[in-house]
């Protein structure tokens, strides 16, 4: 491989010498590959590379792309650029594609290895009082039961997963957050249950808003007594099913549950159907008694 200003692959010295990332290191050694860089200011070292950066740019990249997620792009993008290289004519093999002169080549390639290559970098962080962690100036939640303790963070390009750095057990997982926003990245089903031990901080918690309106409704109806029965019964719920099936739980609740706050022991069951996939309550099947008393079904 030939390498031009790839700061996350390798870092310059005053001296002229690449310091690999590790994260890169592992990469070519995973893939047995060689990989050279550039020289500062040598253009004429990469050929003709410039030249078909702006062409996939113009004929791949305009107008803007736009999809689903990263993984659909990817897909799209490679399947315009296998495209090409079968239309593209090789210059140093008139009357055959790209593409044909790669198939022949393909052979003298090394052999994937078996195991696909997992592009992350482990780092241990301490989380401040409320179990959060920070990377890069933005905080992700593991946890209450994370206060003050060290996490191992697996840093993907997309993804950044909290673990226990003894048992390896996942604490939580969240998209990566890039920019200077600071952000907060925090799972509710992780906040329900700080919430729960302080009731009274319901009214100014960001879960808050992420709750139906209906939820917040009957929660801001009750007293403070109730509204920790309720949340601790959600904390429950959401450790057990996830939050979105805890919450299209209390919704079915309400409706029979009135004013009274819901005991985690009727809330879970529903929130675990709702997680495997039941939309609406079953009910009996009455169809044998109408077979017996000769109705139709």
């Amino acid at each position: 491989l030939v390498m031009d200003n790839a700061t996350g692959a390798g870092h310059r010295r005053s001296d002229g010498s690449v310091t690999l990332t590790d994260v890169f290191a592992s990469f070519i050694a995973h893939h047995r590959i060689e990989v050279r860089f550039c020289n500062p200011y040598s253009g004429h070292e990469k050929g003709s590379v410039e030249n078909a950066v702006g062409f996939l740019r113009r004929n791949l990249l305009v107008p803007i792309q736009s999809g689903e997620s990263w993984e659909q792009l990817g897909r799209v993008m490679l399947d315009r650029c296998e495209r090409v290289a079968a239309e593209a004519a090789c210059p140093n093999r008139p009357g055959s594609s790209v593409a044909d002169v790669f198939a022949e080549e393909r052979g003298e390639l090394l052999a994937l290895p078996s195991v696909r290559f997992d592009a992350v970098r482990w780092e241990n962080r301490r989380t401040d009082k409320y179990g959060r962690a920070e990377l890069d100036g933005h905080r992700y939640l593991a946890g209450g039961g994370w206060c003050r303790r060290t996490v191992t963070m697996a840093v993907r390009w997309n993804m950044v997963t909290l673990m226990d750095p003894t048992t390896g057990r996942i604490a939580a997982e969240y998209p990566r957050a890039y920019g200077d926003g600071g952000s907060v990245m925090a799972d509710p089903a992780l906040v329900m249950p700080m919430l729960a031990k302080k009731p009274r901080a319901w009214r100014n918690s960001p879960v808050r808003g992420q709750m139906p309106a209906d939820v917040i409704e009957w929660l801001d109806a009750m007293d403070e007594t109730d509204l920790k029965t309720s949340l601790g019964a959600i904390a429950e719920s959401c450790r057990t099913a996830g939050f979105a099936p805890a919450m299209d739980a209390c919704r079915r609740l309400r409706q029979t549950a009135g004013t009274r706050p819901p005991r985690a022991d009727e809330l879970t069951p529903v929130a675990m159907r709702i997680r495997d996939g039941e939309t609406a309550p079953s009910g009996p099947d009455l169809s044998a008694y109408d077979l017996f008393l000769g109705k139709e079904a």
